[in-house]
């Protein structure tokens, strides 16, 4: 295809009010709707087979949408900016007035590699996302906090940039002075294959027990080598959403003498009625808790998020046991637009500017 057919129409179009317009070109299809922002849309058809519909204003920051032509859902063909979870969805940036901090704004920028680490706990070879902080220098005395931050169930290593822009995040709260410089590191949360179709019972246990291992036994000894990276556990965090908010707990609560912070956004977290908490957090036990030597253990979670009564037990077992932690609710269900949120809030918790 030429650039002068690419470039005939754009979708989507983002108006100056929030507003958006979608285009889908296609002579054949009979009807095409799309979902979008909490609005379902009928499209309607121009001559040429163009088809198109304008929203309602919309929310500063991200949404995802889908076509529905003649009953088969399909991604915008024309936008390149794809979730890529188990089911694609198109991706729509809303500008913010003043801008976001997921936003790209006139400030230094770090930068982010996709680098490939050795693994024996899983016996293969692993990716992981890692965002040095502007004008990072590998030769230099200045050592840096690490954060891990871990994606959700459905996503891989490429999500807290692709779509969560945590990168941006760093640089924009970096050059606002509201964090100190860090590193951060983001694997691929499924060292037990992904499962298709029905999940087996035993899966998050095995995903999660392996990836404990994987993080403690490989990845870390991997950044400390490659990367100015602090080796304490004052100067190292955990946080994860979803699946990897449960990863985070797991990994953080069973290796204290590794994190000072855990964060557990809209978090998998341990059914608190059916698992024997005790056996598998002995650091929320006890007259005194080790988990207490924790510098921070948020958990915040919408209001309309379908773990919300999970968490609610988990954070009623902690209360129970004395542990401290800070359990917050926001507006808002399991989605991007919440922990795009919740990453700057647990940054200034963790990496406070010195």
């Amino acid at each position: 295809m030429s650039d002068a057919v690419a470039q005939q129409f754009r979708s989507p179009e983002v108006h100056a009010d929030g507003s958006v317009t979608v285009r889908l070109n296609s002579k054949s299809a009979n009807a095409v709707s799309v979902s979008i922002g909490g609005q379902k849309l009928e499209l309607s058809k121009a001559a040429g087979g163009l088809w198109s519909a304008t929203t309602k204003p919309l929310s500063a920051g991200i949404h995802d949408y889908a076509f529905d032509v003649d009953g088969t859902r399909m991604i915008d063909p024309s936008n390149r900016n794809v979730k890529k979870w188990f089911t694609l969805a198109s991706l729509v940036e809303v500008p913010g007035t003043p801008p976001l901090l997921t936003e790209f704004l006139d400030v230094p920028h770090g930068v982010v590699q996709r680098l490939i680490y050795p693994s024996t706990s899983v016996g293969n070879s692993r990716p992981v996302i890692v965002y040095t902080p502007p004008d990072y220098n590998a030769t230099s005395d200045e050592t840096y906090p690490l954060v891990v931050l871990l994606h959700g169930f459905g996503d891989d290593e490429t999500a807290w940039t692709d779509v969560g822009r945590a990168h941006l995040i760093a640089d924009n709260l970096l050059a606002a002075k509201k964090i100190g410089r860090c590193i951060i590191a983001m694997p691929y949360g499924h060292p037990v294959p992904a499962p298709f179709g029905r999940r087996a019972d035993n899966y998050f246990v095995e995903n999660n027990q392996l990836f404990e291992r994987d993080i403690t036994q490989d990845l870390l000894p991997f950044l400390e080598a490659k990367f100015k990276v602090r080796k304490d556990a004052a100067n190292r965090s955990i946080v994860g959403l979803s699946m990897g908010g449960g990863h985070a707990i797991d990994t953080g609560l069973n290796n204290i003498d590794k994190f000072s912070s855990i964060g557990a956004f809209s978090a998998a977290v341990p059914d608190a009625e059916r698992e024997n908490l005790e056996n598998r957090y002995p650091a929320m036990f006890g007259e005194n808790p080790l988990a207490n030597t924790l510098k921070n253990f948020w958990i915040p979670i919408g209001q309309d998020d379908f773990l919300l009564e999970r968490n609610h037990k988990f954070v009623a077992a902690l209360k129970e046991n004395g542990v401290q932690h800070s359990f917050k609710t926001t507006r808002g269900g399991h989605s991007w637009d919440v922990w795009r949120i919740y990453l700057p809030e647990f940054l200034q918790l963790a990496v406070p500017q010195q």
